[in-house]
Parts: C-alpha cells; structure tokens; sequence
C-alpha cells in the first residue's frame, strides 16, 4: 500500500493485497489520503475489506440475485412473501448499492406507514435487513445500512386476526362431538392439537421417535410438513422443542406407537402418508362441529390452557417454540390472569356481597 504524488500535485494511494493492486484513489490533501489508506489497511487486516468498486452494483440487481438464490431453500410461502415485501424498495432499486443510506430507509419507511400497517413495514425492514447482512457476508458492501434504522409508531391500521381459543369444556365436547360424526383417528387428532399446541404440519410429520416416555411422555418437535411443500427439517420457530405430554394426550399418542418403527408416521393417512389438512377437516366436518374456530386456534387453545394452569411464561414460549418470551406474552396477555387480579375481583365481591341493598327508589308517581 503506497502513497504517492502525481504530476499535478494530488496524491494517489494504491492498495494492494499481496502483489495485486485491488484498489487506488486519487485525494487532494495528503492528510485524506493518509487516512484512507489507514482505513483501508485496518480492513485488509481485520478480513474486512470490500473492494470500492463492488458498491456500484445495482440494488434492483443485487436484489433479484439474492431473491432467486432462496428458492428452495426457504418454505415456498416465506419465498412468496419476501418477493412482495421486496416491490416496496421499488424507489431504490436504480441506485448502487453503496449509496443507500440510513436516512434513505427510514424515509421509505415513513412513506410505507402512510398507507401500510407497521407490521408489514417491520416485515420489510426484516427482510431488507438480510439481503444486506448477505451482501456484506458477501464482501459487496461494507456495512448493513438497515442495522441502524428504525421504524416508527405509524398511523395506518392494519386488521389484526384474532386468537380464539376453546375453553377445555369446549375442547372436549367438540371431540366427543368428532367421535360421533367421524374416525377415532381424525377426532383424536383435533384433541392432541388441542393439548400440545402442535401446528398442523408438525403433528402431521411427527414420527414414532420423536415420541419419547422417559422421564416422562414428552414430543420432540423437529420438523414440519406444510400442506403442499416437502418435510422441513426444521420448525416455524427455527429449532427444535419438547413437549409433555398430559395423560389426556399420552392415551391417544402412546398406544400408536405399538409395532411401528422409529420412522413411521404417528398420525399417517390411510394410505400411510402424510395426512393433508384441507382433507382433515373435510372428513372431520370441521366447519360443522369446530364451533367457528379455525385449527391454528387449537394451538392457541393449548398456550392459554397452559397459563390458565399456572405454566410459567418462559415454559409456555419453550413449549410452543416461539423465539422470545415478549412474543408469547403479546399473543397471549389478554388471557393470563394473576394472583392479584384474583385477590382484587375477591375483594370487589366481597365488598359488594356485603354492601346493603337500597330499595329501589319510588318516583312521585308511584308514591301516590
């Protein structure tokens, strides 16, 4: 790496890597010049360095390259959807790369919140976040411009979907109702969803050695089978989870397992396949006998059975995978009561109960 001066009085700094020049700049003032070349060497050595150049790219190019790379290697829905949170960044994709900033992110974001709910901007940070974290992996740019933005409390409100959770009265008798109107198997299945907060595909891909009995009945959630799509190794949450069982739950699952081997499907289809969820609820009249949930509520039903019960928040987000224990309270809130909400309704009855009863006041009318 040398500094030197050129015929018409600037400096030029040369950076190489071994023998081979990789980069030059050409600066005004020598102090500049020392400084880059600084910059620039304290990259070589840290394994950081990025070639000036590679930043001219263009964001829309870098962009449909990163986007193509991913398929097959992401849920086709995950793929599906980073292609439409990518149309946002419509108003960047003409400059290098290197000359989106900060500043530019967040007045996108500001634009998007005009007409957008927050969480869809938050999704398109997220996925904006790792095309870049990619490119820098990557040596294309220097630093991940999306790390220090933020998006902010927006405006547009976007209908959040409800959770709708069944009662455990209301657990049991839409299984008893099942058991009437079709298979064992199929009613069986909407009452272990019910207890184990299981997702349909990964009840679906469960195999007789992801159900172990010591210390205690418990599943091992590893994979997953989306209706459509290949078996993913590896959950919605990212990693695998354990989840006990109740006595309920080990009556149903644990008689399934005799004279199956260890890769065999715990709830196969007829055929001995995975089972499909649209064909599940068409056998079991879902519609009809569900009480106007949809199957992710039986998810939903589990958690709050579980909080209901006294689990802790930290074992309710272990068991049902979630990546933070702020997710599982935010989903989950509304239905966690504590002992001082109890102590206070308590005492609000009590109070009542005790106060003396007025007689209903007569109106001049009446007192005649």
């Amino acid at each position: 790496m040398t500094i030197s001066k050129t015929p018409s009085g600037r400096w030029r700094v040369r950076v190489k890597s071994g023998r081979a020049k990789v980069a030059d700049r050409t600066f005004d003032l020598k102090r500049d010049a020392e400084a880059w070349q600084a910059s620039q060497k304290r990259a070589l050595d840290l394994g950081e360095y990025v070639d000036p150049r590679a930043g001219k790219e263009l964001l829309g190019v870098a962009l449909d390259r990163w986007h193509a790379g991913r398929e097959g290697s992401i849920a086709s829905s995950t793929f599906t959807n980073e292609g439409y949170a990518l149309k946002h960044a419509q108003t960047l994709r003409s400059r290098p790369m290197s000359a989106v900033t900060t500043t530019d992110l967040n007045a996108l974001y500001m634009t998007m919140l005009r007409t957008l709910g927050r969480d869809t901007v938050v999704r398109f940070r997220q996925t904006l976040s790792a095309f870049f974290a990619w490119a820098v992996d990557h040596k294309l740019i220097a630093k991940n411009p999306v790390t220090g933005s933020k998006v902010p409390a927006g405006t547009a409100q976007r209908e959040r979907r409800e959770i709708f959770p069944l009662t455990l009265e209301e657990l049991r008798a839409v299984h008893e109702r099942l058991l009437d109107t079709t298979t064992k198997a199929n009613a069986d299945i909407a009452l272990v969803l019910g207890l184990t907060g299981m997702r349909w595909g990964e009840l679906v891909s469960l195999r007789v050695r992801d159900v172990q009995q010591l210390p205690y009945p418990a599943l091992r959630v590893s994979r997953s089978k989306p209706d459509g799509e290949p078996v993913r190794n590896i959950t919605k949450g990212g990693k695998p989870r354990t989840v006990p069982l109740t006595d309920d739950a080990a009556a149903i699952i644990l008689p399934l397992l005799t004279a199956r081997k260890p890769d065999d499907l715990v709830f196969p289809s007829a055929t001995g396949s995975f089972r499909s969820g649209n064909n599940w609820k068409r056998d079991a009249h879902w519609t009809a006998h569900g009480m106007g949930r949809r199957v992710q509520d039986l998810r939903h039903t589990a958690a709050t059975l579980w909080l209901q019960s006294g689990v802790d928040l930290k074992t309710v987000q272990a068991w049902l995978g979630h990546s933070t224990a702020k997710l599982t309270a935010d989903t989950y809130s509304h239905y966690m009561g504590s002992d001082a909400d109890t102590a206070a309704i308590a005492r609000m009855n009590a109070v009542l109960s005790a106060a003396p009863q007025r007689p209903p006041r007569m109106t001049k009318r009446q007192s005649r």
